[in-house]
């Protein structure tokens, strides 16, 4: 962050009690530390404020009670959308701001009222950042063979699926991005337009004028667009209009709220889609979470064969069509060295937190062993054999079961494949994975 010191800044302009730059030294530092939310918040004796950095809450400072009324009554004037006497019900904004660093973000705020008093939570988005392409999202092997073959479709519904801050938002537009030609018409219907994209006619919610997301589509298909792309299917009637879409030759991307790629089957059931529907109109569906990456400048390796998740790790693989692992494994330029060093001594790349050289913080990562964040896929791939499936009426289980066996690279798996690569850990892809391991170490606890 330059030679400034932001964070000197910040505490002295909580000592004067100035609220502005309290705002422009806390900005400045969230965006300059990459991180996405900023929380500020009232507890019982004192305020603080956390920013969350790759997934993890960070305490940043702490400031007295009788400051606090003061900081988020401002936040509210500033933002012009919000009632400053208002201190009952949560509130939405959304601005636009610049950092004492010249960048341009802009702010998803909203405040929460608990029983000591407004918390105020913001939602970085940093303009300045490109979208990546598909290939810089660690889409890695058969998973990035099988979304390009599904991009090149011309209609059908792709979904991306996983929970808030999971990056789904990132890996549509990186998707947009690749189909996006002067050859096809783009719609999107979006809340909130988080990114501008060239070439795309991008249009913002509006359900308070009932300008929802089924209606945008209902309205949209007169714009005679290729491809359309829904925020979110939310409910019945979003998702009946974007497979009307899909049968009527357009390609549809969208995002649901589920665990894995195969319960989304279970929740467009509860949402009142059929068999058929779903095997005439569904091509992908990608689950994703957003694992920290082990620290580059201060990593070293270590033995996890003592692990109970080392043992799951290599149980993930069990049924694994032996050839189809073989291939996977060449075309993630897995070396022999690579595997061996994982399978047989348990060995797996960790951070230390400390500067290699001098023994004292490290000057990257800071203690948190872990700088940056990778993407873990799974993409279930609505093959023939998948559709024939879902019109006989197997179960989801069934049909998790015999894709796992066929070669379908689920969470665990991609994340597995990950360590061995030594860009992350058996902790990280745990944290976001549910398996047996968790229920054994439930079972350990009681």
């Amino acid at each position: 962050m330059a030679n400034i010191d932001y964070k000197q800044r910040l505490d002295d302009a909580i000592l004067q009690s100035d609220v502005v730059k309290i705002f422009d030294n806390l900005l400045t530092i969230a965006v300059e530390k990459g991180a996405s939310d900023i929380h500020i918040e009232p507890l019982e004796n004192y305020c603080r404020i956390r920013i969350r950095i790759d997934g993890i809450l960070e305490e940043l400072v702490q400031y007295p009670k009788t400051l606090h009324e003061s900081i988020v009554s401002k936040f509210k004037i500033e933002s012009g959308q919000m009632r400053p006497d208002e201190k009952r019900l949560p509130q939405d904004a959304r601005v636009s701001a610049i950092t004492q660093t010249d960048k341009e973000v802009d702010l998803r705020a909203n405040t929460f009222p608990t029983v000591r008093g407004e918390k105020l939570e913001m939602r970085i988005v940093d303009k300045s950042l490109k979208i990546p392409p598909l290939e810089e999202l660690w889409l890695e092997g058969s998973n990035l063979n099988i979304i390009y073959k599904n991009l090149s479709f011309p209609n059908g519904i792709i979904l991306a699926t996983g929970p808030t801050g999971s990056g789904k938002t990132t890996t549509l537009y990186a998707c947009l991005d690749y189909v996006n030609t002067s050859e096809v018409n783009i719609i999107t219907y979006e809340d909130p337009v988080e990114n501008k994209m060239r070439g795309l006619n991008q249009a913002q919610i509006r359900a308070d004028i009932g300008f929802t997301f089924a209606s945008g589509l209902r309205w949209g298909l007169r714009q005679d667009p290729d491809i359309i792309m829904v925020w979110e299917v939310r409910d019945k009637e979003t998702l009946d209009m974007a497979m009307e879409s899909a049968m009527t030759w357009h390609l549809v991307f969208s995002t649901i709220h589920t665990n894995s790629a195969a319960e989304t089957i279970t929740r467009v059931y509860n949402l009142g889609a059929k068999p058929y529907m779903l095997a005439g109109t569904f091509n992908l569906v990608l689950a994703e979470r957003l694992a920290r990456r082990v620290c580059e400048h201060c990593k070293t390796t270590k033995s996890v064969l003592d692990d109970p998740k080392f043992a799951y790790a290599k149980d993930s693989f069990k049924n694994f069509n032996a050839d189809l692992l073989k291939k996977e494994i060449l075309a993630r330029n897995i070396s022999q060295e690579q595997r061996d060093t994982f399978i047989q001594k348990g060995i797996i790349t960790v951070g230390t937190g400390k500067d290699p050289k001098t023994g004292e913080t490290c000057p990257i990562c800071g203690w948190l062993w872990y700088k940056g964040r990778i993407w873990l896929f799974e993409l279930m791939d609505y093959t023939e054999e998948l559709k024939n499936m879902l019109l006989n009426g197997k179960s989801v289980f069934e049909i998790e079961n015999l894709t796992l066996q066929n070669g379908m690279i689920n969470l665990e798996r991609d994340g597995v494949f990950k360590v061995i690569k030594g860009i992350t850990t058996l902790d990280e892809v745990y944290r976001y994975v549910k398996t047996k391991f968790q229920d054994s170490y439930t079972t350990m606890k009681q």
